[in-house]
């Protein structure tokens, strides 16, 4: 097993909220599936393109197992109670026929979206994707998926996109310059 890296960052989102981003761990793999269960119906639809009912053990374990090298997970924590909560996920796994190419996703839960976090979590992801060589990030996204269409246009990243089959194809170049346009 790898050591996770990096050490968790604490930021203020725009309205105050006090967050931490750190990589995923292992043992978050519980956390992940409360996450999935707090996710309005409209957000597991668009984020897994389909209505899963759940987010069965062995999937969980998988997303929360990275080798944090061609497999990342960034996971922004909100704490109550004494017990963090993941609000938040920004994630890649490179390709493995182009190891410079990785397909990448972002979740925010609903009650944190329109905060800054996702911008926060990508400025984080591109920065540490092009430290393992990944020149590009593809996404699948859902037609409908008016919300992430903009975030991708308006993060300032050179992007193409192709609709096929109901679903946009979209290629994010990670520019070396880029910093988020806020």
């Amino acid at each position: 097993m790898q050591e996770t890296p990096g050490k968790p960052e604490v930021i203020t989102l725009r309205d105050g909220t006090m967050v931490t981003i750190r990589p995923i761990r292992p043992d978050d793999a519980p956390r992940l599936q409360v996450l999935f269960y707090r996710l309005s119906p409209e957000s597991i639809a668009l984020r897994f393109l389909g209505h899963p009912k759940e987010l069965p053990d062995e999937q969980a374990q998988q997303l929360a197992n990275v080798d944090y090298q061609t497999r990342m997970a960034l996971v922004a924590i909100h704490e109550q109670d004494d017990e963090e909560h993941i609000i938040a996920v920004a994630r890649y796994a490179a390709d493995s026929a182009q190891p410079d190419l990785a397909e990448a996703a972002i979740v925010v839960e609903d009650e944190y979206q329109k905060r800054g976090l996702g911008t926060l979590l990508l400025t984080r992801l591109v920065a540490y994707a092009r430290t393992h060589g990944i020149r590009a990030f593809m996404a699948t996204v859902h037609h409908d998926n008016v919300q992430i269409m903009r975030f991708i246009r308006r993060s300032g990243l050179p992007s193409e996109s192709k609709l096929e089959a109901g679903v946009w194809e979209i290629m994010v170049k990670l520019e070396p310059d880029w910093s988020p346009d806020q």
